[in-house]
């Protein structure tokens, strides 16, 4: 063989060689961007996509079966999983269980972030003692609890986060700015806490007459009468923004914006308003569009924009509309029942000046067996629930799955545990279920109708409970625990430690 031909094989064979490695190359990189995309074979041989689940559970550390099969690790895991649906048990000793059929979408993260565990024997405190209760609210980031009595001129606002609360007095007297008789009369509702919880929105009834005001929670005598100060009749008022320094105001019918930090008041920004909503410098409201045959509508309306857009028309004039509005992950969505037919949209507000369908997208758009007289969303603002009657309507606003559930009692309000636990006071036992309507327990007994809370930290539920007063030989009642008239029943807040 000459020289010439040995060579050139000798050429073909290292170009055969680096084509074989260059395919071989690209042939590893491809199997592992289909391992990296969940991509496997299933028994048949076939290839499918699997998904990514996320499970945490409260307490964390608990141990997670799938179809039946314990996992490696204990939550908060992740694990890939085939497309369909799968059975979840999460357990750990000393606590209940809990379960759920989840569906994991090929290529998808499925995220499971609400599985909460209860104590199978709670570790039960009492924390303190009132001679009787007005009124009781916790706040909306679950930090701090609110109460008055009712034969007291002050309240208390309690820090409950953690091992030893911090209760602060809070003056009726110089927030309301009555004299002692005038500030026990009445009905006192909390109607919104702001986002750092150092004040909280209240309306004052008494004599058929309701005033308006903001309380700042830190210092009384900084609280602001909205009614007298703006001498205006408002119907609803709304927190636009996390110091509370704005706030949207209704009026009859008319819509204005307070300033709280310029002492200001707007003129009328829109007319022939009903009910509306917000979240934060965003309104959506239900109104009458006079251009148009008065026409019912819901609209958005912006802060500093010229006019408003309108999202859809109301056919029926008499139809009943609940509303909700939120942000979860940077994305604004609106949720509203009219009639028994529900919308949930997500997107960006439509702005006046540019208005376009493409703004808000339709996720969901379903009709109900019964019309919502109530809507809300959880503190994430990633779950919207309807109510009305015992009927419940959650949907997720990550997956946009609905659940349809049945509740044991005529809800008057959605009361949220946490961010996914919701309960209701059922023949004095408090009955908590997830969002989905899956994992009902009871978790208490109580005596009473007040309300219940779980703090912020996951460690401590807390709760009222009655008892009668102790007297001494004299007639004297030991309990009593305030210069105030002696009560029949004291009320003890208690709490359960969670983890």
């Amino acid at each position: 063989m000459d020289r010439q031909r040995k060579k050139k094989i000798q050429n073909i064979r290292i170009i055969i060689t680096n084509i074989l490695m260059a395919i071989s190359v690209i042939g590893i990189v491809f199997i592992l961007m289909l391992i990296a995309m969940g991509y496997s074979f299933n028994e048949d041989g076939g290839l499918e996509q699997s998904g990514l689940a996320q499970i945490s559970s409260r307490p964390k550390g608990a141990t997670v079966e799938i179809d039946g099969e314990t996992q490696f690790g204990h939550t908060d895991i992740s694990k890939m999983l085939s497309s369909g649906d799968h059975r979840v048990k999460i357990s750990k000793k000393g606590y209940d269980s809990w379960e759920k059929t989840i569906k994991v979408d090929p290529g998808l993260l499925t995220r499971v972030e609400w599985a909460r565990l209860f104590p199978i024997k709670a570790d039960t405190s009492t924390v303190t003692k009132f001679d009787n209760l007005r009124l009781v609210e916790f706040s909306s980031n679950r930090k701090y609890l609110f109460v008055i009595e009712h034969d007291a001129p002050n309240a208390y606002y309690i820090n409950i986060q953690g091992d030893k609360i911090n209760s602060q007095k809070f003056s009726l007297l110089k927030a309301l700015g009555g004299d002692k008789e005038n500030v026990l009369e009445g009905t006192l509702n909390l109607v919104a806490w702001n986002e750092s919880d150092n004040k909280a929105l209240f309306t004052w009834t008494r004599n058929e007459k309701t005033t308006w005001h903001l309380f700042d929670l830190e210092n009384a005598e900084k609280s602001v009468n909205l009614s007298k100060k703006y001498g205006m009749d408002f119907t609803d008022i709304r927190i636009a923004n996390d110091s509370a320094s704005k706030l949207w105001a209704l009026e009859k019918g008319n819509v204005h914006i307070i300033d709280l930090s310029n002492q200001t008041i707007s003129g009328i920004l829109i007319r022939d308003v009903e009910q509306l909503s917000n979240n934060k410098d965003v309104i959506a409201y239900v109104g009458t569009d006079s251009t148009d045959g008065d026409m019912r509508k819901i609209s958005i309306f912006k802060e500093g924009e010229k006019g408003s857009t309108a999202i859809m028309d109301i056919e029926d004039k008499k139809a009943p509309v609940t509303m909700a509005m939120g942000t979860y992950w940077n994305e604004s969505w609106l949720a509203f029942s009219v009639g028994n037919r529900i919308h949930i949209q997500s997107g960006t507000y439509p702005s006046f000046d540019k208005p376009s369908k493409d703004n808000l997208k339709e996720l969901v758009k379903r009709d109900l067996e019964y019309t919502p007289t109530l809507a809300s969303t959880n503190r994430l603002s990633r779950i919207v629930a309807f109510a009305g009657s015992c009927n419940l309507t959650a949907i997720d606003i990550e997956t946009h799955n609905y659940y349809d559930s049945i509740t044991e009692t005529e809800l008057a309000k959605i009361n949220w545990l946490d961010g996914y636990l919701i309960w209701e006071n059922a023949n004095n036992k408090i009955v908590v279920r997830d969002f989905d309507g899956e994992n009902r327990r009871e978790i208490l007994s109580v005596n009473n109708q007040h309300t219940v809370n779980i703090t912020e930290n996951n460690r401590w539920l807390y709760y009222f409970e009655t008892k009668e007063a102790d007297v001494d030989s004299n007639g004297n009642v030991k309990d009593k625990t305030d210069n105030t008239t002696p009560a029949e029943t004291i009320y003890l807040l208690k709490r359960q430690k969670l983890e």
